[in-house]
């Protein structure tokens, strides 16, 4: 059973898709160990394109959505044994400072979030197994940020397989300024090999959230009194968009092709936005990557 890895990322999946695919059943009995590094137009996080807040858009100088958005480079390794043990890496720059953004939930006179920008790095770790003709992992994977404050967090991992199709569930445990423990993020992903070596992934996204958090929720983590009734909470107080309890958040279609024996792949996305956890609506958004395989 060949295993879609489950990084924040969804181009790191489509781009495992392609390896995958192409790695042959010659491989199954030993250990494998693959490579990449990335240049993506945008770096958009769970379909979050838009902002991750309740009000108006703040953009990448304001430490908000998408995690860049310009050019940046990612990179990433994985190895699996054939006992179904596997472990990855997976990182990205990003174009803002979580460092500054954590900064902030205790001093609001915090600015330039364009100073020390952060890096992105996600160690997971898991198993792959078989049940007839169903797949299964469970997993945990740590994130950690250089330059980062208040976003480091652990996530697990439970998915199912069968044939083309995998059903994911990825659950945070632990408040961060990006999430609250308990959010859950659930995706439905579909891979096929097509003709001319094209693999296209399509994935559906959801989340279920849990509303109060330390960083996001309904309660001023500065001064410690609630904000006001039908206001939510992510940095300030804002009027409006009080925290939901789950939505749709993308559906993403992609494609990707290797460049004949270069080692290079191509890929694009279309990515349709949905909401984020404060129900805000998020702006359907194109991301092109290139990408070299080792």
């Amino acid at each position: 059973m060949y295993r879609i890895p489950l990084t924040r990322n969804n181009l790191a999946v489509a781009l495992a898709a392609t390896a995958l695919l192409g790695a042959g059943s010659a491989q199954a009995e030993d250990s494998t160990f693959t490579g990449h590094v990335d240049l993506v137009s945008k770096y958009i996080l769970r379909g979050a394109s838009t902002t991750y807040g309740p009000g108006a858009p703040l953009g990448n100088g304001g430490a908000d959505a998408p995690e860049s958005d310009k050019p940046v480079l990612q990179w990433g390794v994985d190895w699996t044994h054939p006992s179904g043990v596997y472990l990855g890496y997976f990182g990205s720059q990003i174009n803002y400072s979580y460092k500054r953004l954590g900064e902030l939930y205790s001093n609001p006179s915090v600015t330039n979030f364009q100073s020390g920008k952060s890096i992105e790095n996600d160690f997971y770790g898991g198993y792959n197994g078989k049940a007839g003709d169903f797949g299964y992992t469970v997993g945990l994977t740590g994130y950690a940020y250089i330059n980062g404050k208040h976003a480091n967090a652990f996530e697990t991992k439970l998915a199912v397989s069968y044939a083309e199709f995998t059903l994911a569930a990825q659950t945070l445990l632990n408040d961060v300024v990006w999430g609250n423990k308990g959010d859950t993020y659930w995706t439905f992903n579909y891979t096929r090999s097509l003709p001319y070596n094209i693999t296209f992934l399509g994935s559906l996204g959801y989340y279920t959230y849990s509303k109060e958090g330390k960083f996001l929720g309904t309660r001023d983590t500065f001064n410690g009194a609630p904000c006001g009734a039908g206001s939510s909470f992510a940095v300030v107080c804002t009027p409006g968009n009080a925290p939901s309890s789950g939505g749709f958040r993308h559906l993403i279609l992609g494609v990707t092709q290797p460049v004949g024996d270069s080692g290079l792949t191509w890929g694009l996305q279309g990515i349709v936005g949905g909401d984020n956890r404060f129900g805000v609506k998020q702006n359907n958004r194109l991301v092109a990557s290139l990408s070299y395989g080792f």
